[in-house]
């Protein structure tokens, strides 16, 4: 059996991790937990998991290690950390590094120094589908490996169209899986908060010291988001999917992408051109409270899907909801790299060139390459579990691809999971009598 390494855990994950460690725990497989921040670290010695404790290293790490654009106090930090990671993995020798949704300095970290001891690194994120994971080996979103892909490298991959069609289904309908019980929560102590919120401010400053103090809170249940009641407009629109400053797919993305007054105003003048009247459909993240943009109503983040699916375009930086857009066949005209980045499937533009990149995506349509690039990202870049709600199937879909990644040492087809969604291909036609 093999050795995994939780890496960086996101403590808003916890519900999904305990139940995947479960799992591999009970097919025979070693788990460490590799938290780098202190709060972290206390909230999973809290929940019972024996949390790596790495030892003390001179901090010398290798010169081509990636964080050499960090402050020089940080750097200092981090080089600590490195050797520490080195000494650590260099000991232990594990076979595969876990990494969810976190593409931050730490993060960046763990997989060099994996990568460097032939550890391999699978990464997690947040699917572009509602309740689904992407889960690749060289990274999600931007860093994915079907992002700017050549179309010629398609070619040999067969297209599903029935599961194609359950998924935008599933997305429209909005389906919430049947997710599995909840572990209880074990708060950490009054006590370690207040040591793991001064450790933080010696490392991070004082913002980071100040949220790590309630971080725990994250594990808790959400409440789920609102529905949208919208309905498309009768006359062609185009639609715009709105990203918030902080969302990561920027951060890490599009670090130079215009601002979303900016998108907006260029969206308008592209709507004119193509006879739309300049009629948008603006959807805003889920953060915003704001009801109007540079003139514009701003729809409930809910309303994505509906309004992806029936526009005659879409434009974004590189929301997840242009997933939804492309099968439903709608073109997309994005400005960021994103994992459906595909020449032929989406459309790489800028400000200036979007009427241009808009007329030619509404020319020239390639429906067998879009298909066969969807085919390839949600029945093998995605797996079917929801990070929020995962249930049964999802969390042996998620042990089949560690699994599968440790190669001849199980037997990850022993797992029966069914790629796709719950609903509607869980549902079987009756038999005629």
């Amino acid at each position: 059996m093999g050795h995994v390494v939780l890496g960086a855990p996101p403590v808003a994950r916890y519900h999904l991790h305990e139940r995947l460690l479960r799992v591999l725990r009970h097919r025979g497989h070693r788990v460490s937990v590799l938290a780098t921040a202190p709060a972290t670290r206390t909230f999973w010695a809290r929940q019972g998991e024996a949390v790596v404790r790495l030892g003390a290293a001179p901090p010398s790490p290798p010169t081509t290690w990636p964080l050499g654009d960090l402050a020089p106090g940080r750097r200092q930090r981090f080089a600590g950390l490195a050797a520490a990671l080195e000494a650590w993995f260099a000991q232990e020798q594990p076979d595969l590094l876990l990494l969810d949704q976190d593409r931050g300095d730490a993060s960046r970290l763990l997989q060099f120094v994996a990568r460097r001891h032939g550890c391999r690194v699978l990464w997690l994120g947040d699917g572009l589908l509602p309740h689904t994971l992407q889960v690749d080996e060289r990274g999600i979103d931007g860093d994915a490996a079907l992002a700017g892909r050549a179309p010629r490298a398609l070619r040999a991959v067969a297209r599903n169209d029935e599961l194609l069609a359950a998924s935008l289904a599933h997305a429209l309908a909005q389906v919430t899986p049947f997710a599995l019980p909840r572990a209880p929560v074990r708060p950490p102590t009054s006590g370690q908060r207040v040591a793991d919120a001064l450790a933080t401010w010696r490392n991070a400053g004082a913002l980071a010291a100040l949220r790590s103090l309630s971080v725990w809170r994250e594990a808790l249940p959400q409440s789920p988001a609102p529905q949208a009641a919208w309905r498309p407009p009768t006359t062609p629109y185009l639609a715009v999917l709105l990203q918030d400053a902080a969302d990561p797919r920027l951060v890490h993305d599009a670090p130079d992408a215009p601002s979303a007054a900016q998108l907006l105003r260029a969206a308008a003048a592209a709507s004119r051109e193509l006879g739309c009247d300049g009629r948008l459909a603006v959807v805003a993240p889920a953060t915003w409270r704001r009801q109007r943009l540079a003139g514009h109503d701003l729809l409930p983040a809910a309303a994505a899907p509906a309004v992806a699916a029936t526009a005659l375009a879409a434009v974004t930086v590189n929301h997840p909801a242009a997933a939804i857009a492309l099968l439903a066949g709608t073109p997309v005209a994005c400005l960021g790299r994103a994992a459906y980045g595909v020449r032929g499937v989406a459309h790489l533009t800028s400000l200036a060139d979007l009427t241009t990149t808009l007329r030619t995506a509404l020319r020239r349509d390639r429906p067998a390459l879009r298909a066969r690039a969807l085919s390839w990202l949600f029945g093998y870049g995605h797996v079917w579990c929801s990070p929020t709600h995962p249930d049964h199937n999802g969390v042996l879909g998620l042990a089949q691809a560690i699994e599968t990644r440790l190669g001849a040492r199980v037997d990850a087809n022993a797992l029966r999971h069914r790629r796709g969604p719950s609903w509607p291909l869980a549902q079987q036609p009756r038999r005629q009598t």
